[in-house]
């Protein structure tokens, strides 16, 4: 016995369904119910049981399909419920009804197809589309043949046409264009330029109905114009975060160096015409240049592309392309948190107060219209302050100031090193020290005469290695300077070799003051209204109208103090003129001048110390019209008593 599982909508109709299909009598079939129908299921489902010998009848009959010399007869078999065409292949025709959906069939029936005949043809209309631009083959293309069936169909519930129809391919009896015949239309439209050499294979590559582009315009190349490069951009701003990290102090003034570069033009390119299918020009967008505006202190580098700074200062860009470079800064305010410290390369002119904890770095020179408390002031050509100095640091000239700081202690050291030298060459050739080496001898003369000598030495030799990069300063005299300290701190001065080297580095150190000169400039000055607690250092000469309180101020040029003279102290390179010097129930006040200067007081009070050259001038009393200089080699004082006796 056999058995199968089935589905159907009733038990009759499963029944005489599968006694057609089994050639069995229904009434062979034993029907066992396993599932009725139900709300998930609306059919029943039973266990079909039927003889074994019956077994050789599941072999249904196939479907056969006869060609009647125009058209398929196709005779359904057995087992056969639906039948799906095939739209490309032909028609199909069943009950003489056209069908182009799948429909349903049974045992027996018949379904004409009538297949799809080409006799052939390849074909174009062209057309030239877009002015010019391109030429565009619409191309019908039909390979010759037909559609056939195979005779015999396999036992399906579904015969879907698709799967049983091949192509033939039949000599070809319509129309077919060759590629002399592409050219010759291309001829008639006057189509002269861009043809494409794959046009023809694309065309027989074309199934059924196509667009193939024969010829293309070539396509002017654009221009590419002239673009600019901005190199000042805007000021850098503060920070909104981390202000731990904000140098509150520092310069916000955006600045450049000599030879550096504000803007760039990136050349552009002229663009390349084109030409249509016709051989038309078609003619490239119009290329645009530019050219740079300079105002002052810029400058065209050797090409043309760069605006270059002919000095150092603050970048302007004045409009699009026009820049300059301002060697002059003007601040219409005060020197504060708002807008930083000052760090310029030329002129700087402020006209407000520079507030505490600020500095002002100046290349060129430097106007304060206001007062300047507990900052530090730097110009290189001089400064002036309209109003008060309270405490801080001012260096004006700084180069100056260095030649004249290290010219001063390079001289102090040979001359007591020269006098040195010459006490221990004459200790050497004494009675008594015949049994001493030259190194004791000099050990000995130092010890007695010159116990700071060694600390001098030091003085010097830290102060040159500070400013070896000035151009005075070479390795020469750096090895010298190095020498003398050496052989004269320590046990330097008991070798066997220091007597000999000092006296090559005495001779060096005077070659080197020989050769240098510090020449003050005529407008190198500082000028300023007051001062207290200040420290100044004046490569120029030092003016102030008003006073000068517990200072300490070297210049290098003359000083006029108009005013009061109080407490500090001055060191001055020229002629010394103030108004009043000391005064009483202070500190003692100290001026030293060069051994070729003079010193006139209108009025000098007690307590005040005065150094020309080497020789130390005390006052004890008021004086009036005190004048002191250097007459025939000695220290001439000139005064009128305040109180007569």
């Amino acid at each position: 016995m056999r058995e199968e599982i089935v589905q159907g909508h009733s038990l009759e109709e499963i029944r005489q369904d599968w006694a057609f299909k089994l050639k069995l009598s229904p009434n062979d079939i034993t029907l066992e119910v396993i599932e009725k129908p139900g709300f998930f299921s609306r059919q029943w489902k039973v266990r079909l049981i039927w003889d074994d010998q019956s077994g050789s009848n599941l072999v249904l009959p196939s479907s056969q399909a006869v060609w009647d010399g125009s058209k398929y007869i196709i005779v359904l078999g057995e087992g056969v419920k639906q039948f799906r065409p095939f739209l490309l292949a032909g028609e199909v025709w069943f009950n003489g009804k056209h069908q182009d959906k799948p429909f349903q069939v049974s045992f027996g029936e018949r379904v004409e197809f009538l297949p799809n005949v080409s006799v052939g043809q390849l074909t174009w209309d062209l057309q030239i589309l877009h002015q010019g631009l391109s030429v565009v083959a619409k191309v019908r293309h039909e390979l010759p043949g037909r559609y056939i069936l195979r005779e015999d169909l396999p036992t399906r519930e579904e015969i879907d046409l698709a799967q049983y129809v091949t192509w033939e391919n039949l000599p070809s009896q319509g129309e077919i264009w060759d590629e002399d015949k592409l050219k010759l239309d291309l001829e008639q439209l006057k189509v002269v330029h861009g043809f494409r050499p794959e046009s023809w294979s694309e065309i027989m590559s074309v199934k059924g109905v196509g667009e193939v582009i024969i010829a293309e315009a070539t396509l002017p190349v654009p221009s590419q114009h002239a673009r600019l490069e901005d190199l000042v951009g805007s000021p850098q701003m503060l920070s909104d975060t981390g202000e731990e990290t904000v140098d509150y102090f520092a310069s916000k003034v955006q600045l450049l160096e000599e030879g550096a570069v504000l803007a760039r033009k990136i050349p552009g390119k002229p663009g390349v015409p084109g030409k249509d299918v016709l051989g038309k020009i078609l003619p490239a967008a119009g290329f645009k240049d530019f050219q740079f505006r300079l105002k002052k202190n810029v400058k065209l580098s050797v090409d043309g592309l760069e605006v270059v700074a002919a000095c150092g200062g603050q970048p302007v860009r004045l409009d699009e392309r026009t820049y300059m470079v301002e060697n002059v800064y003007i601040l219409h305010k005060d020197v504060d948190l708002a807008t930083g410290s000052i760090n310029f390369p030329g002129d700087v002119f402020v006209n407000g107060n520079v507030q505490d904890g600020f500095h002002i770095f100046a290349g060129g020179k430097l106007e304060i219209k206001g007062s300047v408390s507990h900052a530090e002031i730097r110009a290189e050509k001089g400064v002036k302050i309209y109003q008060n100095l309270v405490g801080g640091k001012v260096i004006i000239g700084g180069k100056f100031v260095v030649r004249s700081k290290l010219l001063r202690s390079v001289s102090d050291l040979r001359d007591q090193l020269s006098i040195c030298l010459q006490m221990t060459a004459e200790l050497i050739k004494s009675p008594g020290a015949v049994n001493f080496k030259p190194g004791q001898c000099l050990k000995l003369v130092m010890e007695r005469q010159f116990p700071d000598l060694p600390k001098l030495a030091s003085s010097v030799e830290r102060f040159v290695l500070e400013n070896k990069d000035d151009e005075l300063i070479t390795q020469g005299f750096i090895v010298s300077i190095r020498t003398a300290k050496h052989f004269l701190a320590g046990l330097g001065p008991l070798d066997i070799q220091a007597f000999p080297f000092l006296q090559r580095v005495d001779q060096a150190l005077e070659q080197f003051i020989e050769k240098v000169a510090v020449e003050v400039p005529e407008k190198l000055s500082f000028v300023v209204n007051y001062v207290q607690s200040a420290v100044i250092e004046c490569g120029g000469s030092f003016e102030c109208p008003k006073g000068v309180y517990n200072s300490n101020i070297r210049v290098e040029g003359d000083i006029v103090i108009e005013g009061v003279c109080r407490g500090g102290k001055i060191f001055a390179g020229g002629q010394v003129r103030i108004g009043e010097l000391g005064g009483s129930g202070v500190s003692s006040t100290f001026v030293q001048i060069s051994a070729d200067s003079r010193l006139s007081v209108k009025y000098c009070h007690p307590n005040v110390i005065i150094v020309v050259g080497k020789e130390i001038i005390q006052i004890e009393e008021a004086y009036r019209q005190l004048e002191i200089f250097r007459e025939k080699g000695f220290v001439q004082v000139e005064k009128m008593r305040v109180n007569p006796l």
